[in-house]
Formats: C-alpha cells, sequence, structure tokens
C-alpha cells in the first residue's frame, strides 16, 4: 500500500519537475480509493512521468529480507510509427491477456500472476488514460502513440512473480515495434529488467 499521502506527493514533485506530469503515477494513487485529476502541463510529445524513482530503492542492510520499497516500477513504450495496424495489434494484445478495463480510471488492468496486484496499462501520454479499445468506443480517431506499464514492487524478493510478468509484456510489446523506455525516459536493458525482476 501507499504510504504517503497522494496529494502531498503530487504538489511536491509538481513544483519540483515544473512541466513534467506524472500523469500513469496518477493512477496508482486512484487505485488507492484517492480521486485525483492527471496533471496536464507535460508537453503533449514526451511520455508522461510516473512517481520518479520507480526502480530506486532505499538503503539496504535491514534484517528482514523484505525488498527495499519504492512507489512504483513503470517502463515506457513508444511507438515510433503509431498507425492503425499497431493499434490493431495491441488491441489484439490486450484481448489475448484477458486485460480489463477499468472505465473510472481509464485504464487497462492485467491480473498476471497475482491479481491483487494487476499490471496498470495507461497511455504513455497525456492525459493518461485510454479509451475503451476492446469495446472500440471512442477509439476509431484515437492515435495510440505509446503505453505506460506500470506496477507496484513486492513487499519480499521471493514473491517477484508479478514482476516476471511485468517485463514479458514489455518485452512482448517491444516485438511488436515498440521502444522501450525506463522511468527515466533511457532505452530499457536486460539490467533494467533484471533490476525490477530482483534478480
Amino acid at each position: 500500500m501507499l504510504e504517503s499521502t497522494p496529494a502531498l506527493i503530487l504538489s511536491v514533485i509538481a513544483a519540483a519537475a515544473g512541466t513534467m506530469a506524472l500523469g500513469t503515477a496518477v493512477y496508482l494513487f486512484r487505485i488507492q480509493g484517492k480521486r485525483q485529476k492527471p496533471l496536464d502541463a507535460l508537453p503533449s510529445d514526451q511520455p508522461a512521468d510516473d512517481s520518479g524513482g520507480g526502480e530506486e530503492s532505499m538503503a539496504s542492510g535491514m534484517a528482514s529480507k523484505r525488498q527495499p520499497v519504492s512507489k512504483a516500477h513503470s517502463l515506457f513504450v513508444i511507438f515510433p510509427t503509431p498507425d492503425a495496424v499497431q493499434k490493431q495489434a495491441v488491441i489484439e494484445w490486450l484481448r489475448t491477456l484477458e486485460a480489463r478495463y477499468d472505465h473510472r480510471l481509464e485504464v487497462y488492468a492485467v491480473a498476471g500472476k497475482q491479481p491483487a496486484n494487476p499490471v496498470k496499462i495507461a497511455n504513455a501520454f497525456l492525459p493518461g488514460t485510454l479509451p475503451d479499445l476492446l469495446a472500440g468506443q471512442g477509439s476509431d480517431d484515437f492515435e495510440l502513440r505509446g503505453l505506460s506499464l506500470l506496477v507496484k514492487p513486492p513487499l519480499r524478493r521471493r514473491r517477484n512473480q508479478q514482476m516476471h510478468v511485468f517485463v514479458g509484456l514489455a518485452r512482448e510489446l517491444e516485438a511488436m515495434g515498440g521502444e522501450v523506455l525506463d522511468g527515466n525516459r533511457e532505452p530499457a536493458t536486460d539490467e533494467t529488467y533484471a533490476t525490477i525482476i530482483g534478480e
């Protein structure tokens, strides 16, 4: 569970980041029952940011075997040449995953190995929301330029099944022509994935 007050986190990061928004991280806060509006200060040609440091961890050395706590892991998948064919491939991919559309948050959730901690799939660009692509509602003129994948890390390293699912989803989108970026908008590498998985 997120222990920080979402409003405080959003205000501090918004002040520090200036025009950088937290569009995708907002959904994590909403999931906890806190209604937040997506920030709209991010230029439309940049992927929405997450909580900034989803892959960073606290200093280790604790007696317990708990994995260092971070707010969320995030990966951005950008489609360099978005078109109708790419969008249809993503729609079929979501259907294969049995992704569930959340009409309130306007994002998809993939149950994976731990349904209590689903992988969230949002628009990588503001406002961070997606139309219900599976139902086709309002998606005819929607240009799918990128997706954000978000998941909360496990409290214990050995419970990382969902992290494997998370990385697997990113790799599948990469195989479909997407360019995967880490939380700092740098190209994701095997090291990035190993850090997320906790290896």
